[in-house]
């Protein structure tokens, strides 16, 4: 039977198991290379294998302060991070046990237990509590399967912390006040454990649960999990780790090569950006002089229009001369403490006109607090105006631009459970395509019609936010864009 990794605490460790048919559906959304769609079939997996929900819910850092908000995010974290956690040489467990009919009999009573009590929590909840009632479903016996693979945390002396379960189903499972699960939830849950129990025990239940075809539907539920189980191929168990460690490889050497192509084209780049920049300073300057001096004795008004828009245009040839120095040989930075929001609102303030005369509206969410983290002012004012300057542009009339900033402790750690502090430029426009976000931030281009702005804008912005070791992701949601610029955090978000 397959194991999953080990979770440890200390010495000792805990190796949930996962079914066959599980194991086999774990390596086909790993294969998919969409990672929505690899996502959508895990949501669908972990409904059926409680092992693995519980497995990434121990495993991922996200989930150890506050519970997910249903399967489909924990789904996301495995589609996006399932490669590289799925390691089991570097758990130093084996991934294949011997397993008696026995023992392969109760772990698909516990699946099915938690698949019906998912289920029936689900039916009880209002609508929009159904994620989480499911999830907490199907963890409500996370202690039952961590006794039935490894020490128990009492016989090992342990606490159930120490048993790598997250504190908020810590609190839940030992029926503490938990401030961070809803009590209809908590409630529904036990409730459907303890009809799951009368039926188990052949008492008619006190209350129904809903019609008769829902009734005969969750017994169909806990047959065909069970049955996913009493199933399981043994060679299977050998056969998917290997694969998965092969495919991750593959995976990393694509990564590999796709971070040294970029590495050589921003060399490249720069060098041309360097080397460009001597070059054409010295005739704009020409240039400019010329036109002023030519422009002081000039009297027809006719010839000091031309005058005045040839050094006009020399000075605009000159700033993207900057950009491309600033891109080139970025400033050392000055760094020091910095709030990230009132940075937002200056820039915010700066833009207003803009956006007033578009008829945009341009609004901040969030932390009336001060989010503080180390970096440049002015660098940072410069990378988060030309994201707003990009979205003001996508718009072009209407429409809405929202900043949110985020703290350490609101937004989520990476998968290295490294803080981020976050602010996100999000817009009501008409989104970015694939093809183009794939080039948003090389120089010069453009998704929209020549002519509009330098083409540097979002370039320095990913230059200035990467030399304070941060990062630019782009999401999409259902309408416009979102663009998050992530920040590095070393202490506290505020105090």
């Amino acid at each position: 039977m397959i194991r999953l990794p080990a979770l440890t605490a200390d010495q000792p460790s805990w190796q949930l198991p996962l079914s066959g048919p599980g194991a086999v559906s774990l390596l086909e959304g790993l294969l998919n290379g969409d990672v929505n769609q690899a996502a959508g079939q895990f949501t669908k997996l972990l409904a059926d294998e409680a092992t693995l929900l519980l497995w990434s819910v121990c495993r991922s850092p996200l989930w150890q302060t506050r519970p997910p908000g249903g399967l489909e995010d924990v789904a996301s974290w495995l589609a996006g991070h399932g490669l590289h956690v799925l390691r089991w040489d570097e758990s130093g467990s084996p991934s294949v046990h011997a397993c008696s009919p026995i023992q392969l009999e109760q772990w698909a009573a516990l699946a099915g237990q938690s698949a019906e009590v998912s289920r029936l929590a689900a039916e009880l909840v209002e609508p929009r509590e159904v994620p989480s009632a499911l999830l907490l479903g199907l963890l409500h016996n996370a202690e039952m399967w961590l006794a039935a693979c490894g020490p128990k945390p009492e016989a090992a002396n342990l606490k159930l912390e120490t048993a790598r379960l997250p504190g908020w189903l810590t609190e839940w499972l030992r029926g503490c006040d938990s401030r961070t699960l809803r009590d209809s939830i908590t409630t529904a849950v036990s409730r459907a454990i303890a009809l799951r129990r009368q039926a188990e025990g052949g008492e008619r239940r006190a209350e129904p649960v809903g019609e008769e075809d829902a009734k005969a539907a969750g017994e169909g539920t806990v047959y065909r999990v069970r049955q996913r189980w009493l199933a399981s191929r043994a060679e299977l168990g050998g056969l998917v780790p290997p694969m998965i460690q092969k495919l991750a490889r593959l995976r990393g050497l694509e990564e590999r090569f796709a971070e040294t192509l970029e590495k050589e084209k921003l060399e490249a780049l720069k060098a041309f950006a360097y080397g460009a920049s001597h070059e054409i300073n010295n005739p704009l300057a020409n240039i400019s002089t010329r036109a002023q001096t030519l422009l002081r004795d000039e009297k027809d008004p006719e010839r000091r229009r031309k005058l005045t828009v040839i050094n006009t245009q020399a000075f605009r040839a000159h700033e993207l001369i900057a950009d491309l120095m600033l891109f080139a040989r970025p400033p050392a930075l000055s760094i020091a403490a910095v709030d990230l929001v009132s940075l937002a609102d200056q820039v915010m303030a700066e833009l207003a006109a803009d956006a007033a005369a578009q008829k945009t509206q341009f609004i901040r969410h969030n932390s009336a607090f001060p989010v503080i983290v180390s970096a440049d002012f002015g660098h940072l004012a410069v990378a988060l105006r030309a994201v707003c300057v990009n979205s003001l542009e996508a718009l072009r009339l209407g429409g809405r631009i929202e900043i949110s900033v985020h703290a350490a402790a609101a937004a989520p750690p990476d998968s290295d459970g490294r803080s981020w502090a976050e602010i996100v430029v999000a817009d009501t426009g008409p989104g970015i395509s694939l093809e183009i976000r794939r080039h948003l931030f090389d120089p010069y281009f453009s998704g929209r019609e020549a002519g509009r702005g330098l083409g540097l804008g979002l370039t320095k912005s990913w230059r200035i936010v990467t030399e304070h070791g941060g990062r630019i992701d782009v999401d999409q949601p259902a309408q416009g864009a979102a663009v998050r610029i992530r920040l590095p955090v070393s202490g506290p978000a505020h105090p």
